[in-house]
């Protein structure tokens, strides 16, 4: 009996692919709203940050948003921390395990870059590189501290897709972070609204300059781990 061999007609997807195509093609319409949706909500940030916080965390799931909406639901009584939890969740959450897909679909491309071009502006090999270090280096926890730092999620999912990585680990582990990050994040601008209304304005402006630097300091560490001299590249991890 002849084998007949599975084929694919997207760019850079070999046909051994380890990703069925119907998986391919589900994450790569995740991936397209992913970025599509935040896109389409540029002209409204103004009106919805004063207007509908939610609906901006919904649209454009950032942690400035929730450190803004956090602050509004202490000093406005609302909206409800629980509601800005939840609007993070569908994009900052749930399409993460759309990139990593696209990262196991797409390995080859995305290791020698010779991708479609949609694929590399969705997923920059420049961030990618420093993503595959850091993973290569700390395994699927970076995921968690990367989460709390200024690291796209995206793009840390779909390294991890390329690297092998486990997919119940590091989706796990993002999970995990993602959650720390909400809860922080709110916390953080939900104390920062009561700051403002008890000592105004510049401690306020003191305390999001503090906000603002941890999280640097804790992206330049995870980037200077990854530029180590010592630390692993793909090839060697």
């Amino acid at each position: 009996m002849t084998t007949v061999e599975p084929t694919s007609n997207a760019p850079g997807v070999p046909a051994s692919s380890p990703v069925p195509n119907r998986w391919r093609r589900l994450s790569l319409l995740v991936v397209v709203l992913r970025f599509a949706i935040p896109l389409a909500a540029i002209p409204a940030i103004p009106y919805l940050l004063i207007n509908n916080i939610s609906l901006l965390v919904l649209l454009r799931p950032q942690k400035e948003f929730l450190l803004v909406g956090g602050g509004q639901s202490r000093f406005l009584g609302e909206p409800e921390l629980a509601i800005l939890f939840l609007a993070f969740v569908p994009l900052g959450l749930l399409s993460i395990p759309a990139f990593f897909v696209i990262g196991r679909a797409y390995q080859g491309a995305l290791r020698t870059g010779d991708g479609p071009d949609w694929l590399h502006r969705a997923i920059r090999p420049s961030q990618l590189e420093i993503a595959q270090r850091v993973i290569a280096r700390k395994g699927p926890a970076i995921a968690i501290l990367g989460r709390l730092a200024a690291l796209p999620p995206t793009v840390l999912a779909a390294a991890a897709g390329v690297s092998d990585v486990s997919w119940r680990r590091y989706l796990a582990a993002d999970a995990v972070g993602a959650v720390l990050a909400i809860s922080l994040t709110l916390g953080a601008g939900y104390a920062l609204g009561r700051t403002y209304q008890e000592g105004g304005i510049w401690l306020t402006v003191i305390g999001v300059t503090l906000f603002a630097v941890i999280i640097l300091l804790l992206t330049y560490w995870i980037r200077r781990e990854a530029n180590r001299p010592d630390a692993p590249t793909d090839d060697e991890g």
